[in-house]
């Protein structure tokens, strides 16, 4: 068996020590410069520099997270903070950008990189890539489950990490752009807004009813991960870092659970055999839970993921309202777990105070009393009861890591020689065969009256409390009747602890690094030939398009590939097959009949399909790359990708400044489309209402603004939920042009045949006129601004 890491996370210093002193082996953590958890307390550059020694002399690993998207006005203030993570002796950096990554493994070897979950890796293709690219692990999608991990691990080389437990995203990560489409807070960047936790109404789109399903509000809304039950599962999955969620929770959860989970692991591990304490069970739901799920990992459905009852903290069950005396104000509950004086319950705000127990006033009760709490607010009888905070738990976790305290010592060795008329030599050795000899500035002497005893020397050396280590051993080499001060003893193991720190805090023993990087961010203008292409999803748009001036048709339907490309060769048109964004393991075999097809291009949404297909197919790149700098687009240039299309994300001026360089491909840029927000395992429709295909029922999401986003499936029958206003930039299509995007791309998804002849025709005309709208085409326009219709980012863009 691989050794297996705990992977904790660390929002603050706190949080860090919490998790180092409740048995992490890494930590992983942002600094305030690009990381995808914006709004966490996170690391300044000097604290980021302590907690790496602070981890490092304590036997545990640092991963900074870097996982943010990176804006080409932002790379050379990247790659400088990347200098410095390198030479403050970080032990990886955790990546989403493709063009970072490139960078990072050109011009700093040394330093280990990790596919972060952003980069949507759910696959054995896409996890050959990230090998090829230099990556030395990869973060899976949560949605792979322990027999697919396996499966990657026994046919790759490179390490796989998994989350076990913590908040989990509805959508596939690094795939959402609900929060940056509603409100400009990109989940690509680090600043979610969670819209996933508020409240929708599934509605039919025709009648905008809302339509009963017997569920709560909360549509989009998951359980929270706890696989603590099932981790010898996981561990035999080959998994070789299971890592918990929670960059954003407070220290005491991070020391309860990274507690919960060394126990767990290290008894498997030693025994083979899983067992856990019902204490442990109650303490994660106690510290915090949204109702617990064993999650995709371990094989459950959507239905038993989803909680859409409440979006926040339940905690632990602990019994039933009996009675409610409203005069008395008094609440009375039959217990079935522990209550103590200072816990919050679920039935009001504030802490318990009083518990009358009979006619004692006690501070705690158990399972099977009956008391009685002061209660001002009206309860139902029969109303069930969760314990939201447990004071004593929260005080167990504080204690385990406050006032400098060390619960993880490391072992030392101590070799020390008194001579009479010579320097003392005092000796430290750790586990990690780190040395360090001190002398004394003045020579021993030889004793007047007593000497100094073994013991006495012994003693001293081991006072050794408020350091992580204890002396193992202690060999005394000394003459029978020397002397030497105690004050000496003590000031010599001090220097030694001082100096072995600074040696155990540099694990990678790297050399400063100073780089040589252009970045080039004069704009030059590229002139290249303006085209236009179309994506289509049935037979039906692609047959009321096919006859206008159109460079490369798309079509997202493997189902009617074969009829569409023999229609688009009766007219001479250039078709491509555009594959499912996500593509398990076993649906590779689905799409490879593709390889029997008679087609020469292929759309491409993730890296294992460039992977797959890239000797046989010409490639072009969809945005669902996030594609967002010229890094990037470089990169995927070397690889001879065809064309790209550039993130939705960026603004017309950040566009203008990624494409700063001459390239030989393809730009696309979006000009109309219902972009895809979330892609799901789950889907709304199919899940609440139990239909055999959501896409032909036009259900949709409505939310507290009225705002109503469609739904549909994609080809595996994973939930889609589309924008609800349409991207539609006919008037601004020749300032897109002058951002250096030479490819204007329009996306269908359910519009009828009219409704796609007409826009295409709109855009047609208006780049043979010199982007002016004739009447026809304003009316098309007008006809479209009645749906709602959006810049999307153009003109916005992102934090």
């Amino acid at each position: 068996m691989k050794n297996i890491e705990l992977l904790a996370p660390a929002g603050s210093f706190d949080a860090l020590k919490a998790a180092v002193q409740n048995g992490a082996d890494a930590v992983y953590l942002g600094g305030q410069e690009f990381s995808a958890r914006a709004y966490a307390s996170n690391f300044d550059r000097k604290t980021l520099k302590e907690a790496i020694e602070y981890a490092h002399i304590r036997d545990v690993k640092v991963y900074v997270a870097l996982n943010t998207l990176i804006k080409e006005n932002e790379i050379k203030r990247c790659i400088d903070y990347v200098k410095y993570l390198h030479n403050i002796d970080v032990d990886a950096l955790i990546i989403q950008d493709i063009g970072i990554a490139s960078i990072i493994k050109d011009n700093f070897p040394d330093l280990e990189i990790h596919a972060s979950t952003q980069m949507v890796a759910h696959s054995i293709e896409d996890i050959k890539y990230l090998e090829k690219m230099g990556f030395s692990r990869a973060v899976l999608a949560r949605e792979l489950t322990v027999d697919e991990i396996k499966y990657i691990s026994d046919n790759s080389f490179i390490e796989l990490e998994v989350f076990v437990h913590g908040a989990l995203c509805v959508c596939y990560s690094g795939q959402c752009l609900m929060s940056s489409m509603i409100g400009g807070r990109s989940g690509n960047r680090g600043r979610c807004a969670q819209p996933c936790r508020k409240e929708y109404d599934l509605v039919n789109l025709k009648t905008l009813k809302r339509i009963d399903h017997g569920r709560g509000k909360y549509l989009l809304s998951p359980k929270d991960l706890n696989t603590i039950e099932n981790i010898d599962k996981i561990i035999n999955s080959k998994a070789v870092s299971l890592k918990i969620e929670g960059r954003m929770k407070r220290p005491e959860y991070v020391a309860i659970v990274v507690s919960a989970y060394r126990q767990v692991i290290d008894n498997y591990i030693k025994d083979n055999k899983l067992y856990i304490k019902d204490e442990i069970k109650d303490d994660l739901y106690s510290i915090f839970n949204r109702e617990f799920t064993k999650g995709y990992i371990l094989k459950q459905t959507s239905k038993d993921i989803m909680n859409t009852k409440k979006p926040n903290n339940i905690g632990l069950y602990i019994g039933k309202v009996l009675d409610y005396d409203k005069k008395a104000k008094k609440v009375t509950i039959k217990l079935e777990n522990t209550l103590r004086k200072g816990d919050g319950i679920s039935l009001g705000g504030g802490n318990i105070g009083r518990i009358i127990l009979g006619d004692k006033v006690v501070d705690k009760a158990y399972a099977g009393s009956i008391v009685k709490l002061d209660f001002i607010t009206n309860v139902k009888k029969g109303e069930k009861v969760y314990k939201t905070l447990d004071s004593y738990l929260l005080d167990k976790a504080r204690k385990s890591y406050e006032n400098d305290i060390e619960n993880k010592k490391i072992p030392i060795y101590i070799d020390i020689n008194i001579n009479i008329d010579d320097y003392v030599k005092l000796t430290v050795v750790d586990n990690r065969k780190n040395k360090v000899t001190i002398t004394s500035e003045k020579k021993a002497e030889k004793a007047i009256n007593v000497p100094i005893s073994n013991e006495k020397i012994k003693n001293q050396l081991s006072k050794l409390k408020n350091t992580p280590y204890y002396a193992q051993k202690i060999d005394i080499n000394k003459d029978e009747d020397v002397a030497i001060p105690i004050s000496v003893l003590n000031e010599m193991r001090r220097v030694a602890i001082k100096e072995l720190n600074e040696k155990r805090a540099n694990i990678n023993k790297r050399k400063d690094i100073n780089i040589n990087f252009n970045f080039d961010s004069e704009y030059k203008n590229y002139t290249k030939d303006t085209k236009l292409r179309v994506k289509v999803k049935t037979i039906n748009q692609l047959k009321a398009i096919i006859d206008e001036d159109i460079d490369l048709i798309y079509f997202d339907n493997l189902k009617d590939i074969q009829k569409a490309i023999e229609i688009c060769k009766a007219k001479d048109k250039k078709i491509a097959y555009s594959l499912p964004r996500i593509i398990r393991n076993d649906q590779y075999s689905t799409i490879n009949k593709l390889l029997n097809i008679d087609i020469s291009d292929i759309q491409v949404s993730n890296l294992g399909s460039i992977n797959k297909f890239k000797q046989k197919f010409n490639i072009h790149a969809d945005y669902f790359l996030n594609i967002f700098n010229s890094h990037c687009i470089k990169y995927l240039e070397s690889e001879n990708v065809k064309s790209i299309c550039i993130s939705p994300e960026l603004n017309i001026s950040e566009i203008k400044q990624s494409l700063n360089s001459s390239f030989n491909i393809d730009i696309e840029g979006l000009v109309y489309a219902r972009i895809p927000l979330m892609i799901s395992e789950y889907c709304p429709g199919r899940n609440l209402i139990d239909c055999d295909k959501c896409d032909k029922h036009s259900y949709g999401l409505k939310d507290q603004k009225g705002e109503v986003f469609p739904i549909s499936e994609d080809e595996f029958k994973r939930g889609i939920i589309y924008n609800s206003k349409i991207l539609c930039v006919v008037n601004d299509v020749d300032k897109i042009q002058n951002s250096g995007v030479n490819v204007f791309r329009i996306d269908f998804t359910n519009e009828d045949e009219k409704t796609a002849k007409d826009i295409v025709r709109m855009y047609t005309v208006l780049l043979k006129n010199n982007f002016k709208l004739t009447k026809e085409c304003e009316n098309i326009y007008n006809n479209l601004k009645q749906l709602q219709i959006t810049n999307g980012h153009y003109f916005r863009g992102v934090e």
